[in-house]
């Protein structure tokens, strides 16, 4: 479809891989992503919620720009999710800006903090679906600094075309999401060039997004006949396209500094892949829109839980030991349509919950087929939802997902000298927890002895490649 973009450029320059992600619990990229950076699979890290509790893990099986870090190894982070579980030397990283769910607004160097509060006040008002609404103060301390934050001019021309045309079709308002990234990736790449750090990360998800949603209104054909509205497709089918463009607009940024700066090598990841699932039209489903209240029926007063930013229809917090018995119990004692809240570690619909570091809880709750009038009953008596803190929330795009996570994925890792390799280069299949361990490797950093072990080199030692490594993810 775009046969001048970057990608199709660095394509038949890159050494190409699919990968395949080891995790057995659940495929979510809350999950995947700590296995391709601490090079462990799920069964061992535990990290299965946005938002956990990391202390202890973090000491076991520490991320990937810790490990480079304490190695001597300057490190920049931008994004990758679990990043804001802030590290105490996070000071003396050449950069580090915490993942859009953090719970409170830190950025080094302070500069960037306009954007990360303006960063996590967007994610928070279109965690389900897209908000037209701008946080007007946020944005215009952003604004302020932007310029001088590395936001760039094409960027920002990027950003007044389409709210021009979103004034005039707010359906567009969904490609938003595609903006977020661009405006970081400005930002990343103003700090990798003042700071030069050996290694950095930087993380979107606009694409996976697409996916989810739209995967079906780009390829139809695989899905039986009738199974989606052809009017659904037709407004859709140019989505993850857009997304695909962003995505591509992010990448000629990181290609053009490579080719600039040929002792850097570009690592592109994903830590899993998508397909297609058997899917229906819906429009609304019955979740938690209101945590607090929530929490209050079960017995955790206001104001004494700490709130964990999480992907809708999850919603995470962290639950004094004084409240936790009493939580489980009236948790337990909670039926909505005959159906109870089950403990499952991934989200199991309609109704579940999963705790992780005794007091973390992931609760999920989604009915996208719920009835008005529903019985609905806590310790035995019935309720009206609203006392519970549920309520309804639209399916903006008239669907829940379209495509679900499978494990297989793809890598490419391009480099300034690397010669062709044809435009159809065999594609070795390689396991995700074999990036870690490789990359320490690379530098030339010894590293625990979990990670000691024979794999395949996807980096060159440093000697022969250079010193530096940009990994986006």
């Amino acid at each position: 479809m775009r046969p001048q973009s970057t990608l199709a450029r660095v394509l038949s320059r890159s050494r190409q891989y699919e990968t395949v992600t080891e995790d057995s619990l659940a495929l979510d990229p809350w999950i995947s992503w700590p296995t391709m950076h601490r090079g462990v699979p799920d069964e061992k890290h535990q990290i299965l919620h946005l938002g956990q509790v990391l202390d202890e893990v973090d000491e076991q099986y520490p991320p990937i720009w810790r490990l480079l870090k304490q190695a001597g190894v300057s490190v920049g982070v931008f994004g990758s999710l679990h990043s804001s579980a802030v590290p105490e030397d996070a000071a003396d990283y050449s950069f580090y800006v915490p993942d859009c769910f953090d719970n409170e607004v830190y950025a080094q160097p302070r500069s960037l903090e306009t954007f990360q509060e303006f960063n996590l006040r967007m994610t928070r008002d279109s965690a389900r679906n897209v908000s037209r609404k701008l946080p007007v103060g946020a944005a215009a301390k952003f604004a302020l600094n932007a310029p001088v934050l590395g936001l760039s001019a094409r960027t920002t021309a990027s950003v007044v075309r389409h709210l021009a045309k979103e004034s005039f079709n707010k359906d567009l308002k969904i490609r938003r999401r595609n903006f977020q990234p661009l405006l970081a990736a400005d930002l990343f790449m103003k700090q990798v060039r003042k700071s030069r750090p050996q290694f950095a990360t930087f993380y979107s998800n606009n694409v996976a997004a697409a996916m989810h949603r739209y995967w079906g209104a780009a390829f139809p054909q695989e899905y039986a006949e009738g199974t989606l509205d052809a009017e659904w497709v037709e407004k859709y089918r140019d989505e993850l396209p857009a997304a695909m463009d962003a995505f591509d607009q992010m990448l000629a940024k990181f290609v053009s500094f490579v080719d600039a700066n040929p002792d850097y090598t570009l690592v592109v990841a994903g830590s899993m892949g998508q397909a297609s699932i058997e899917t229906q039209h819906t429009y609304e489903f019955l979740t938690i829109v209101d945590l607090g209240r929530f929490l209050s029926a079960m017995g955790v007063p206001e104001e004494s839980w700490d709130f964990r930013p999480a992907m809708i229809p999850c919603q995470c917090a962290v639950v004094p030991e004084a409240f936790r018995a009493k939580f489980l119990k009236s948790m337990a004692e909670l039926k909505v349509d005959g159906h109870s809240m089950v403990e499952s570690l991934r989200p199991l619909a309609p109704m579940s919950y999963d705790e992780r570091e005794r007091g973390f809880f992931q609760l999920f709750v989604q009915f996208d087929h719920y009835v008005p009038n529903t019985k609905v009953t806590l310790r035995g008596e019935e309720v009206p939802i609203e006392t519970l803190g549920l309520g309804m929330m639209a399916h903006e795009d008239g669907v829940n997902c379209t495509a679900q996570h499978v494990p297989e994925g793809a890598m490419l890792i391009y480099s300034a000298v690397q010669q062709s390799t044809g435009e159809r280069a065999s594609r070795e299949r390689i396991s995700t927890v074999e990036f870690v361990p490789s990359v320490l490797k690379h530098f030339g950093v010894v590293g625990p002895e979990y990670l000691q072990r024979d794999v395949k080199l996807i980096l060159e030692p440093m000697a022969r490649v250079g010193p530096g490594g940009l990994s986006t993810q």
